[in-house]
């Protein structure tokens, strides 16, 4: 059976195609409007909540979406929880010995103007950014030692941290946006057999790495804030975008486009 090519584009948001600062994404059109030319749905793959994702009416081809660095995932029908739930991440927290306990500002500790404080958003985008289903983004305020007992922790209650763009992200060890790749183009294989998906996905941070890895085209975006990142174990291509947020997005899903002959 000759299968048909189909692509997929799975993007992270902030500093890749929203701008890091200003939340544009206006230097993408040109690209997307290419994808929805063609029909390429493109999905959401963020550390923000659904919530979050729903509010910004993105021009994105596809109903489905991956949030909370891939620990919610929303099929176009329903949303499932990946592993543990919010309240039982809190529950961990909670539960950590207080000379530890003390040194973590989950957003659950947070009041809507803390998270003003330490994010820059509107107070509608922090209250959007507080309606948590499967992970807690926090500040840590101890030494590298204290936070490597916590990673450790972490690790013994099936949970697992990893590294944003301000904040740490305790979530399920079960999670994550690779995985959550895996799950949608698992599902859709069964729905469509007779397809063969190229995966492509675009990211600027370390919790974009193994999603980067996972699939067919990673796209590296720098990251405006300086940081790099390593990606380890690669299945497929791994491509450094020439700039850094929307304006990078667009020029390498546009050359990547043209080198896919589409």
């Amino acid at each position: 059976m000759i299968k048909r090519d189909k692509i997929v584009v799975f993007t992270d948001l902030d500093g890749s195609f929203l701008d890091h600062d200003s939340y544009d994404y206006s230097p993408a059109l040109h690209a997307l409007e290419r994808l929805k030319t063609l029909n390429i749905p493109v999905i959401a793959t963020t550390s923000k909540t659904l919530a979050e994702i729903d509010a910004l009416n993105l021009p994105f081809v596809g109903q489905a979406r991956i949030a909370e660095n891939g620990t919610v995932v929303f099929d176009g029908y329903d949303h499932n929880a990946v592993g543990m739930d919010y309240g039982e991440i809190r529950q961990f927290l909670d539960s950590v010995p207080d000379a530890m306990r003390r040194h973590i500002v989950g957003f659950g500790d947070m009041h809507v103007e803390d998270v003003i404080e330490h994010t820059g958003l509107s107070e509608q985008q922090a209250v959007l950014a507080k309606d948590r289903l499967g992970s807690e983004p926090f500040l840590w305020g101890g030494d590298q030692a204290g936070f490597r007992a916590l990673e450790s922790r972490a690790q013994d209650a099936g949970l697992m941290i990893v590294q944003g763009g301000r904040f740490y992200h305790l979530m399920s060890a079960c999670g994550g946006k690779d995985k959550a790749i895996h799950m949608l183009i698992t599902q859709w294989k069964d729905a469509e057999p007779d397809t063969n998906f190229i995966t492509v996905a675009l990211g600027d941070g370390p919790n974009d790495a193994d999603m980067l890895a996972s699939v067919d085209y990673g796209i590296k975006i720098p990251n405006a804030s300086g940081h790099d990142f390593s990606i380890s174990d690669a299945r497929g291509k791994i491509i450094d975008a020439p700039k850094a947020g929307p304006e990078g997005w667009n020029l390498s899903m546009l050359a990547l486009l043209e080198r896919l002959s589409f």
